[in-house]
């Protein structure tokens, strides 16, 4: 999302409403025994516009209001809530409450369990106002309880701030920092067989970026420190399970820079390098410290008004301390075609190859491939479809264990009133290891609301 400064056309009253919109509405569709991924680009929660950045997109802006547009940008202010103006500060409250009946709660490869989870997200935005400069602060909460195994009962809670400096017309500097308690649930494809609850994991991030964009060169260089603590958990069969040789610090460093050759148009680039900590501080387990490497180069153009393309291609390489663990290298892409197939319905497709440093119960990380399509169709104004399939193929580094996951899906909003929101979705799920004892199906059916001011 783009920080709005007084240079934007479309002023910046419109973008706090959109941000609290579906603030409450992407927390709570976090996708269930998801794995915590470390994020493999560390710009993601810097603010990295700037004034004169904007000024270049005016004209394509003017486009937007001409329809050509997503679904997803759609003008929803009617279903914005007003929130709580105190000076230069918007606060928008919200909770978000839903029922999900999940055929397979623990990801089990025989004799599944069902169950209702129920699921209470409350969420406080703050969005800012500034005449010039930015800030804005998120607070959620994330409650988990099952109707019948309340065993695996948890709540997530967390916070996360980022700010950012527009020192001139040309350049803007941006913090960002978040501190998060989350839980790993036991259908994850990182998560211990062992582990009889969910795993809890305190994460603590921050970045710091100084972005450039002023005529044709623009660029970001940032920076990530990002560290996970795993806690102890009871295991199947009685006893405590360890989780504290998976601990680890990242620290990742990053320049992404881009080239507009002509109108619509850009060449980009990303180098990246990591370090990551790993100290296993148990007896028989060994550090799994590592250095790492990318970079990748590519094209983000249009065809045409109504179709927009962005392939990345590039090269990783992960260098263990350890002697006895092997490096890792591979090809890395990210890629994406989408095409606003009407004023209604918008077609995308994502492809990408990447290195997820997060450690696993019994690996050194993971190679991703993965791809997707999605269709976004805007039924009227106030109803939303949104249909999805993916593919992904999960390679474990440090074990012959490679997992290809399928997940397809539909969900409908309903935008009642600027303060209420109906949301209804089905997923389907299928992990096909070859460990026979990962592999997994799961359906999940949703239906829920969220109540924003």
């Amino acid at each position: 999302m783009l920080r709005q400064t007084t240079a934007d056309i479309r002023g910046p009253r419109r973008e706090a409403q959109a941000f609290a919109c579906f603030a409450a509405a992407a927390l709570s569709a976090v996708p269930f025994g998801s794995a915590l991924a470390i994020d493999v680009d560390n710009n993601a929660d810097l603010i990295t516009d700037t004034v004169a950045g904007q000024d270049m997109r005016q004209e394509w802006q003017h486009a937007q209001q001409l329809a050509a547009r997503t679904v997803d940008q759609a003008d929803r202010a009617f279903a914005a809530p007003d929130g709580i103006r105190l000076g230069n500060f918007i606060f928008y409250p919200s909770v978000a409450e839903a029922a999900v009946y999940d055929s397979n709660i623990y990801g089990e490869a025989n004799t599944p369990t069902a169950d209702w989870r129920f699921i209470t997200t409350p969420t406080l935005t703050i969005q800012s106002e500034l005449p010039r400069h930015a800030f804005d602060m998120t607070v959620f909460g994330r409650f988990m309880n099952f109707a019948e195994n309340t065993d695996q009962n948890y709540a997530n809670f967390g916070a996360s701030a980022r700010a950012a400096l527009h020192i001139d017309h040309a350049h803007t500097l941006s913090v960002a920092a978040g501190a998060k308690r989350q839980h790993e649930e036991r259908s994850a494809i990182t998560a211990s067989q062992l582990a009889a609850e969910p795993v809890p994991v305190d994460q603590y991030r921050a970045s710091i970026g100084l972005t450039r964009d002023a005529g044709r060169l623009y660029g970001t260089i940032a920076a990530t420190a990002e560290r996970l603590d795993y806690h102890s958990v009871p295991a199947i069969g009685g006893g405590r399970l360890s989780q504290d040789y998976r601990d680890q610090d990242l620290y990742a460093a990053q320049l992404r820079a881009g080239y507009r050759i002509s109108p619509g148009f850009d060449f980009v680039t990303k180098v990246r390098g990591t370090r990551q900590y790993n100290e296993a501080e148990a007896p028989g387990l060994e550090n799994r410290d590592s250095t790492g490497y990318e970079v990748s180069a590519g094209l983000a153009f249009e065809t045409d008004p109504l179709v927009r393309w962005r392939v990345l291609g590039g090269y990783g390489v992960r260098n263990f301390d350890r002697a006895d663990l092997g490096s890792v290298a591979t090809s890395l892409l990210e890629a994406q075609a989408q095409w606003l197939a009407t004023h209604r319905l918008t077609l995308t497709a994502t492809a990408s190859r990447k290195i997820d440093d997060e450690l696993g119960a019994d690996d050194n990380g993971r190679i991703e491939t993965i791809g997707n399509v999605t269709a976004d169709y805007e039924i009227r104004h106030d109803l939303f479809v949104g249909v999805h399939a993916g593919f992904t193929r999960a390679d474990f580094i440090g074990s012959s264990r490679e997992d290809d996951i399928m997940k397809a899906g539909v969900t409908l909003d309903y935008y009642y009133t600027k303060n209420m929101l109906f949301t209804l979705g089905y997923t389907y799920e299928n992990r096909d290891s070859n460990d026979a004892d990962f592999d997994m199906d799961r359906s999940q059916v949703r239906i829920g609301g969220t109540l924003k001011f």
